[in-house]
């Protein structure tokens, strides 16, 4: 549990075009802000940011987002433990992305229909980067739900 009594559980699976199969399991939200970048106390529900909002980096589209969470959890490749400190990042935000090629496709994507599943998932501090394209994992799911 954080500071602020929110909390996280979850597993996620996933394999990458190399064939490498990841599980991400997460156990503890991160709740310290950092520079720019508020946790609201790991778990925020319902919030618009980046873009224009002046929340969080403006160098991405402003986005709605139904949940997000920041998360320190355990990750593994291949049944291989990598870290126990793998600094989290999840989105439930609205459509961001063209169908043909996955680019950028608005600036204000606040409006769009809230269907895309963003996970990011980093090394934590000092630790080396992970055997992956740029060091660090990006999974985006199109045409996601939620369920109350």
């Amino acid at each position: 549990m954080g500071a602020t009594r929110d909390s996280v559980n979850g597993i996620a699976e996933f394999s990458t075009q190399d064939g490498a199969h990841w599980k991400l399991v997460l156990d503890r939200v991160q709740t310290k802000d950092v520079p720019h970048h508020p946790r609201f106390g790991g778990v925020i529900l319902g919030l618009y940011y980046h873009g224009v909002t002046q929340v969080h980096t403006p160098l991405v589209p402003t986005i709605n987002s139904a949940v997000a969470l920041w998360a320190v959890g355990h990750l593994y490749r291949n049944g291989i433990a990598v870290t126990d400190n793998a600094m989290v990042h999840v989105m439930l935000l609205s459509h961001t992305r063209r169908e043909r090629d996955f680019a950028l496709a608005c600036w204000d994507c606040s409006k769009n229909k809230i269907d895309e599943l963003q996970l990011q998932i980093l090394p934590g501090p000092g630790e080396p980067k992970f055997d992956a394209p740029g060091g660090f994992l990006f999974v985006n799911w199109e045409r996601s739900t939620s369920r109350s």
